[in-house]
């Protein structure tokens, strides 16, 4: 198991807690909510019994501050299913320590990383692997180990991370897949860790632009089965080469977005890429602080390959802001497949109660997945509504 053990989670606990003590807290904050999630379709046969409705509850603990000059972050995350016991796990999002000098600094310990600007799906954010037990999207990330370098420049800063260790993917019984995925991967290579990542961030103007290498395990892992009798699937971990550029470019107020990523997988090159535009729109000032319409398109050649839920897609939605002094928030997309038709919906709604509660709601809906769509078919029934109440202090 990939999750981090109950000892190592209750000794960080305790070192937040004498930081605290010792009054080198900036600042920290507590998380919990009491969640529900239901589930449209009954689960797969092939995975086994399991009720479409699970209640749990999750935490998440964040502590920062400074150490005699070196900044530390700590971020505990936990969660509890009381149907499918791969979603009881508990994980060090970040536990890290960072030195900075003039225009050098270092990193050390574990990290959540993000790269990328598209709204959608971020193709170039290969650092972290996916937590799959929040969402088949994988947009939710586990901790990695990390090692890092920065030079800050005049309009940028340029990063060395060094990886050290290697995470696998875990999968719940729900989302499935259609079948069960077995705990044995097979890897391309015998070496697991020990990734090396680069990246530079620019601003000129009105533009941010990010390059980015990167050399090591793919973070998504193809799902095969060695003979077609088999009755579970196994993941396949490949190695791979990467090139990576982020930009955003700002005209009025209109953003335009681009993640492209060109490389080489199982000897193959490929080039993926999302291209997208928001635009926002002001029409009711007095209820809605801003709304902004979305547009997008990726694009990937890797076919069955491909690392996401889509490669050849549409995204169309909107986000907006609203209510007393921006007490909700909206989000809502929806995908269409060029080549095979089908779609997905991915819509959330947040909404402040008070200065320690809110409520968030997500809808993930698979539409029109049929046996010619090899991302969505697979997960054509784990269509979803969650409901979580949160208190925070």
């Amino acid at each position: 198991m990939a999750s981090f053990d109950s000892r190592a989670l209750l000794s960080l606990w305790l070192l937040g807690a004498q930081a605290l003590a010792n009054g080198v807290v900036d600042s920290s904050s507590v998380d919990i909510a009491a969640t529900a999630r239901a589930f449209a379709h009954e689960a797969p046969a092939a995975i086994g019994e399991s009720d479409r409705f699970a209640p749990g509850f999750q935490a998440e603990a964040d502590v920062s501050g400074d150490l005699g000059g070196t900044a530390y972050k700590l971020r505990l995350f936990g969660n509890w299913d009381a149907q499918d016991e791969e979603r009881r796990y508990a994980d060090i999002r970040q536990a890290s320590l960072h030195w900075r000098r003039d225009g050098l600094s270092l990193g050390l310990g574990v990290g959540t990383f993000f790269w990328g600007v598209s709204e959608t799906l971020n193709i170039v954010n290969v650092l972290n692997q996916s937590d799959l037990r929040q969402a088949v999207d994988g947009k939710d990330k586990l901790g990695q180990s990390f090692a890092s370098v920065g030079l800050r420049l005049g309009s940028g800063e340029l990063s060395l991370y060094y990886l050290p260790t290697f995470r696998e993917r875990e999968f719940p019984q729900r989302p499935s897949f259609g079948l069960p995925v077995s705990d044995s991967a097979r890897f391309e290579t015998s070496a697991k860790g020990g990734d090396i990542a680069l990246r530079g961030l620019f601003y000129v103007g009105d533009l941010e632009a990010g390059l980015g290498y990167f050399n090591g395990i793919r973070r998504a892992p193809l799902l095969i089965r060695d003979s077609p009798v088999d009755t579970e699937l196994k993941p396949f971990y490949i190695e791979t080469e990467n090139l990576l550029l982020d930009a955003l470019y700002l005209v009025g107020d209109t953003i335009l977005k681009l993640e492209a990523k060109t490389g080489r997988e199982l000897d193959q090159g490929f080039f993926a890429a999302n291209l997208g535009i928001e635009y926002p729109v002001y029409a009711l000032p007095d209820a809605v602080q801003d709304l902004s319409l979305i547009a997008e398109y990726l694009m990937d050649d890797r076919d069955e390959q491909a690392e996401t839920l889509g490669q050849n897609d549409l995204f169309v939605g909107l986000k907006t802001t609203f209510g007393d002094i921006g007490s909700s928030q909206f989000r809502g997309v929806i995908s269409y497949d060029f080549e095979s038709g089908a779609n997905y919906a991915d819509l959330s709604l947040k909404h402040r109660l008070n200065d320690w509660f809110r409520i968030e709601t997500r809808a993930l809906l698979f539409l029109n997945a049929g046996p010619g769509d090899t991302a969505l078919y697979p997960v054509r029934d784990e269509d979803f509504i969650e409901l979580k109440l949160h208190y925070s202090f």
